[in-house]
């Protein structure tokens, strides 16, 4: 096979498209793990949530409107999650905890189905986003170059925000180093309120953006969630900057190999899992051992 049909623009472009879509859900996922330490199997949940209420609010309003008010109600949901759940539970077991999150997937779920039915849903992309363009040459949806710029400027702002603000810095001390980070006098159960809200803020503006990229359907949720945990164990359980740049080579790994064999696209994340815990356990950053 030509490399040209493997390494060509549209190939590339797709790859960063669903990197950018990884990439939020798995920065608010490694945010929550990192400060809380737990592991939320809900977040896939969230993010078909999002979805579903970005294609109400489109229709009631439009696009743009969905693009803010549906990350503003899942962050007013990560509140009450974080008082109803995380906090009555963080000093239970892991396990515990896990399956409480799974089983907040399941009511969110089947809340979904009673609502909006099981037949998929399509989002029209605004006017100003759709058609193609030329992307060096070649055709290319302008909505997965929309993707794809917000997807990555809002990883950047977030990791300006953790490097440079004091939150930030607080965010980072307790996600490497907690017991340290609480003995210097960190509240974490204030820090935890903010991190829960902006992780499912995350998976709302991700759940908006998928919209008009995927098929809104009540199987979407389970999809990514598996791509999504993958992806942070890749880049480093409570590593920030893992859950950054893991999707990139988790996507290229999809793409690539979708080309190549779509029976390797299926297998190679999963492999490349199976090594980076062997080789690396602590991912590709600076994360915990999982």
């Amino acid at each position: 096979m030509d490399l040209s049909q493997i390494f060509n623009v549209a190939q590339l472009a797709n790859a960063l498209a669903l990197a950018s879509l990884l990439t939020i859900l798995a920065s608010g996922l490694a945010l929550i793990f990192g400060l809380r330490d737990v592991m939320n199997f809900g977040h896939g949940a969230l993010f078909m949530l999002g979805a579903y209420l970005g294609y109400t609010f489109s229709g009631i309003f439009n696009f743009w409107a969905a693009l803010v008010i549906v990350p503003l109600l899942l962050a007013l949901l990560g509140a009450a999650f974080e008082y109803a759940a995380i906090r009555p539970l963080q000093r239970r077991s892991h396990m515990d905890v896990a399956l409480v999150t799974f089983g907040l997937a399941l009511i969110l779920n089947q809340a979904v189905i009673k609502i909006w039915g099981s037949a998929p849903k399509s989002v029209e992309a605004p006017a100003s986003l759709a058609g193609s363009m030329s992307l060096f040459g070649q055709a290319y949806p302008v909505y997965r170059i929309f993707l794809i710029a917000v997807g990555f400027g809002t990883c950047l702002a977030l990791a300006g925000w953790l490097k440079y603000t004091r939150s930030g810095m607080h965010v980072r001390a307790v996600s490497q180093q907690p017991i340290v980070a609480r003995m210097m006098g960190v509240d974490t159960d204030r820090l935890s309120l903010l991190v829960v809200c902006l992780g499912t803020g995350f998976a709302g503006l991700a759940g908006v953006l998928a919209g008009p990229y995927l098929s809104v359907d009540p199987g979407m949720g389970a999809a990514i969630l598996i791509s999504c945990l993958i992806v942070v164990v890749i880049g480093g359980l409570g590593s920030i900057g893992g859950a950054i740049a893991a999707p990139v080579v988790y996507a290229l790994i999809q793409v690539i190999g979708g080309v190549l064999s779509p029976t390797l696209a299926v297998i190679a994340p999963y492999l490349l899992l199976f090594f980076v815990l062997l080789l690396r356990p602590q991912g590709l950053g600076r994360g915990r051992v999982a």
